[in-house]
């Protein structure tokens, strides 16, 4: 049985990112509005999806109701797609953590993060990211105890 949110080995480590080109719908609503916008992308961009699902979150604190938000799917090349905004993301140094576990737990691995920002004195960059390693399906849910989520947090240079 897995009792903790986040596995004991999964540390905060520094890593960069590549830069990457996304399709994604800007939002603005409840976190769980997300599914939402990664069905409308994968129907919209289908086979050009070249990667794992990310979010992007645009806020410094969690928001209730009225976060702003932007799910995204990395794409192999650039595409027009109605109501997609497709752009690279920029590469760079960033904190990033993996939770294991359901979504509505994410918010203790965030306590980590910032606990760390504060502690290194980091400069976080907005937007935020969330990169979908194993989630739900498009048919089936899944085990949300098995959900492995990479929370990426930007560092200004």
């Amino acid at each position: 049985m897995e009792s903790e949110v986040t596995a004991p080995d999964f540390q905060i480590q520094q890593r960069v990112l590549e830069p990457m080109l996304v399709g994604g719908i800007r939002m603005t609503g409840s976190y769980c509005d997300c599914g939402k916008g990664f069905s409308r992308l994968g129907r919209r961009l289908g086979r050009h999806i070249a990667g794992k699902p990310l979010c992007l979150f645009y806020d410094r604190e969690y928001r209730d109701g009225d976060a702003n938000f932007e799910p995204c799917m990395p794409l192999g090349r650039h595409v027009e797609a109605e109501g997609i905004s497709v752009r690279e993301l920029p590469g760079g140094r960033c904190l990033s953590l993996m939770h294991l576990g359901p979504y509505d737990r994410l918010r203790q691995s965030y306590e980590r993060m910032h606990n760390y920002v504060q502690e290194h004195g980091c400069q976080v960059q907005l937007p935020t990211r969330e990169v979908y390693h194993k989630g739900p399906g498009m048919i089936f849910k899944g085990n949300p105890n098995k959900y492995l989520t990479e929370i990426q947090f930007p560092l200004a240079d």
